[in-house]
């Protein structure tokens, strides 16, 4: 999904994988969310099934049962961790495409599957 400067992938289906997901959410290469774990980590995130962009301007997404989630916050998560490129091989239309200018074959892509935003205040 493309936003106004920013763009996110959403994943076709709901992961169990229970791999932990910690980290900041910032923008990336070709302007991806990604997540920025501690010691400089990133993976392009791909949120879980009906995630919405945020409207007007405000770069970060709304999360099913979960609501807004914005550049900067903090968040924790399980999902499943791959690389680029993705494949729709295992079920079909699970794992969304790789927007140009996003990464690289190899990049690190987290696909959530549960989220909680962390307030720092």
């Amino acid at each position: 999904m493309d936003g106004d400067g920013y763009r996110t992938l959403v994943a076709g289906a709901t992961y169990d994988f229970l791999a932990a997901m910690h980290g900041r959410v910032a923008v990336g290469d070709g302007g991806c969310l990604i997540l920025q774990g501690q010691g400089g980590a990133a993976a392009v995130v791909a949120w879980p099934p009906g995630t919405t962009l945020l409207p007007n301007g405000r770069v970060g997404v709304r999360v099913p049962d979960v609501g807004e989630i914005v550049v900067g916050d903090r968040v924790d998560g399980s999902g499943g961790f791959f690389e680029a490129p993705l494949t729709e091989d295992d079920p079909p239309g699970h794992l969304p495409s790789m927007p140009a200018g996003c990464g690289a074959a190899g990049t690190a892509v987290a696909v959530i599957g549960s989220v909680t935003r962390h307030s720092d205040s």
